[in-house]
């Protein structure tokens, strides 16, 4: 049988999969959900989570946890078809955040065991709400003033990551980062975290969903049609776009032989090989994705250790050595392994 045939006949099965194995949302999510949207609200369909739930509460967010379950191994299960039918042998998508618009969201919930009790987290609630939703509200401002006045692809791309980049500047909502965020409760930080990159993740979603669209009408946007600044936001947005690892691939393709003529930034195709491969086979070439081990930030795992300098160097790129101490200088060390379980 033609590798054509078998590619159509995995992705049929994919969206049998997809609709079979997907449960109805439950009912407890329902009064929280507008379209594709999901605002958490008042968080009473995460009670069971609580030690004081009643056995009632326990059954709904069983169903909860069921279909969040469910909906991930359906989209897990598409996404695995999608990239065998791309010539992807065997991929491994370990933690990778696939799934559904909707169930995405829902996932992204505070972890109750900063609480003992869910009136515990409504005070804390009462807190964090208005300050997350105040930052949301400065994002939406800052997205409808940077908006592009003109329909040309360089000043739509410019605009377009604005918001993305405003969620994860705050990064972990730390005092002493980058941006100096307001001092707040470890509980109180945690519901502001879950209610800022639930926003996040939805601006991937959107940005995603709107580059695909370019691509497809008109392939990859090159240097020389959209200019170096534009064409690097593309890379930015595609580099983002992690809940969609198949789209990430064929970016990728797209952008490799144009690398060579200087219509792709090196830089750029090396820091999504890294973050795509990473995904898809568990291993990086370049080094660009770091992690800390035993109190170092160390590369993550490597296609050939030996070589990733003169890689790295050939892409534009420091030697790994001077990209960890910067990595460290701009986020901090990582904490040794006593500091790490205090």
């Amino acid at each position: 049988m033609s590798d054509p045939v078998m590619r159509m006949l995995s992705l049929i099965v994919s969206a049998f999969l997809l609709t079979a194995a997907t449960p109805p949302v439950p009912e407890v999510l329902k009064p929280y959900i507008k379209g594709d949207r999901f605002d958490p609200g008042d968080y009473k369909w995460m009670k069971g989570r609580f030690p004081d739930a009643t056995p009632e509460e326990k059954a709904q967010d069983k169903q909860v946890r069921d279909w969040l379950k469910a909906s991930y191994m359906a989209a897990l299960s598409e996404t695995l078809a999608e990239l065998r039918s791309m010539g992807v042998g065997d991929p491994q998508l370990k933690d990778v955040p696939v799934g559904g618009v909707l169930d995405s969201q829902v996932s992204i919930a505070p972890e109750v065991s900063h609480w003992p009790n869910f009136a515990a987290f409504q005070q804390s609630l009462t807190t964090a709400a208005p300050i997350a939703d105040t930052y949301l509200a400065a994002v939406d401002a800052a997205k409808k003033i940077s908006t592009s006045r003109t329909a040309k692809l360089h000043d739509v791309l410019m605009a377009r990551p604005m918001g993305e980049q405003m969620l994860r500047y705050v990064g972990n909502w730390n005092s002493d980062g980058m941006i100096k965020m307001p001092a707040v409760s470890e509980p109180v930080k945690a519901i502001i975290l879950s209610r800022l990159n639930k926003a996040g993740m939805l601006e991937d979603y959107e940005n995603t969903r709107w580059l695909k669209q370019i691509v497809k009408a008109q392939g990859w946007p090159k240097r020389s049609e959209v200019g170096d600044d534009a064409a690097h936001e593309a890379w930015l947005l595609v580099q983002h776009a992690d809940a969609d690892p198949a789209f990430q691939l064929k970016s990728l393709r797209l952008m490799e032989p144009l690398v060579s003529s200087g219509e792709v930034s090196k830089g750029d195709y090396a820091y999504l090989y890294d973050r795509v491969m990473l995904k898809i086979t568990g291993k990086q070439r370049y080094g660009t994705q770091a992690m800390c081990l035993d109190g170092r930030r160390v590369a993550q795992p490597l296609e050939d250790a030996k070589a990733v300098d003169r890689l790295r160097g050939e892409a534009g790129l420091q030697p790994l050595a001077n990209y960890h101490k910067g990595m460290d200088a701009l986020f901090g060390p990582c904490p040794t392994p006593s500091s790490a379980h205090h």
